[in-house]
């Protein structure tokens, strides 16, 4: 398979499979806490909210396997480059983009600490997933 083809499968196989620990982490272990602050949350959640944040998690793990891929899967640990590397390079896309982003939003948007927590395990789990697929695919 080519290096374009690992890229694409390390992303959407991980997107697919964030879709569904989304939805585990989000949508169930953590939802409950959405009721503590009613007048945050659109009326009429549904279909067309689902499809899309699906389809943006999807994105949002091929492009951390492109940015895998685009650094040559760089060596970011001891170990030959690889899945530890791509975990590693998972939590660093984390920690430089969906934390800053949550925890900023969180500042001025009133939503419940709860939900802050539960979104930012939702991306560090999807980091995890796209990192290590494209150390597994792409470089493994």
């Amino acid at each position: 398979m080519s290096t374009i083809g690992r890229v694409l499968l390390a992303g959407v196989s991980a997107g697919v499979v964030g879709i569904f620990t989304s939805w585990l982490i989000t949508g169930v272990l953590f939802h409950p806490f959405q009721r503590r602050t009613p007048g945050t949350w659109r009326a009429g959640e549904g279909a067309v909210q689902y499809a899309g944040a699906s389809g943006l998690t999807v994105l949002a793990a091929l492009v951390v396997s492109i940015f895998f891929a685009a650094t040559g899967g760089v060596h970011l640990h001891a170990a030959p480059v690889g899945i530890v590397n791509g975990l590693l390079f998972g939590v660093l896309c984390w920690a430089a983009l969906a934390v800053p982003v949550l925890l900023s939003v969180a500042v001025f948007v009133n939503v419940h600490r709860g939900v802050v927590l539960g979104l930012v395990l939702d991306w560090l789990v999807v980091s995890l997933l796209a990192g290590g697929m494209a150390g597994w695919l792409i470089t493994g």
